[in-house]
């Protein structure tokens, strides 16, 4: 199949010009490299997460409402990019990561409500004000309504969707979290903030919520 391959694409198709040719090897020579380090990172940090002595998690939500609505095929896409730099950077400060695929509205006010969880990250669509979770919109209303059902967190907690301000000036997270800040973007984020996020874990986000809240003081 691949010897068939090669010579249809680079033989006959593209005759003497060969131009993919060079780019087909450079793109194999990265992805090996790639996985050379991936491989590797993926499974020290899973080491790292199994030997983190605690019981306190940094809960991961991952909404499967992305582009046509039930896509659940992306929620392991983001847990395959981000696992390994998220779960070394929760360890060094004492957590646990758990990874909730195509999370419900529930699982957040799970989440939200048991102490276990200290740190919270959620991924996918939303605003300032909200989170598209794979079936619901959860809103600072939402959160407000579990007062009284939960301890306010001494972790972080990381929003990675749009932030711009729908009704209100309080961020989605300000209610949960014990120091009252949550990092989220200075309004429309794309793939590159997520990727880059994922990948330098949560470089971007911090960025952009140190210079909000710098301007406010």
């Amino acid at each position: 199949m691949y010897s068939r391959f090669t010579h249809i694409f680079f033989k006959k198709k593209i005759g003497k010009i060969k131009l993919l040719r060079p780019l087909f090897k450079a793109t194999k020579i990265f992805c090996i490299i790639a996985l050379a380090i991936y491989i590797p990172m993926t499974a020290i940090a899973y080491i790292s997460n199994e030997r983190t002595q605690t019981d306190r998690y940094a809960a991961v939500l991952v909404s499967a409402y992305a582009i046509m609505g039930n896509d659940h095929w992306l929620p392991p896409l983001a847990l395959l990019g981000s696992y390994p730099s998220w779960t070394l950077y929760f360890n060094s400060k004492g957590l646990k990561t758990e990874y909730f695929l195509s999370a419900t509205s529930d699982d957040l006010k799970r989440v939200i409500q048991d102490d276990k969880y200290q740190s919270v990250v959620l991924v996918g669509h939303g605003s300032y004000n909200h989170w598209r979770a794979t079936d619901y919109n959860v809103s600072i209303f939402d959160v407000k309504r579990l007062a009284g059902k939960y301890s306010k967190k001494e972790g972080e907690w990381f929003q990675l969707s749009c932030a711009t301000r729908d009704f209100s000036d309080i961020q989605l997270g300000e209610q949960v979290m014990k120091s009252g800040r949550s990092y989220a973007y200075n309004g429309e984020a794309g793939t590159i903030h997520f990727v880059v996020d994922a990948l330098t874990p949560f470089w971007i986000i911090k960025a952009d919520t140190k210079r909000r809240y710098d301007a406010e003081i």
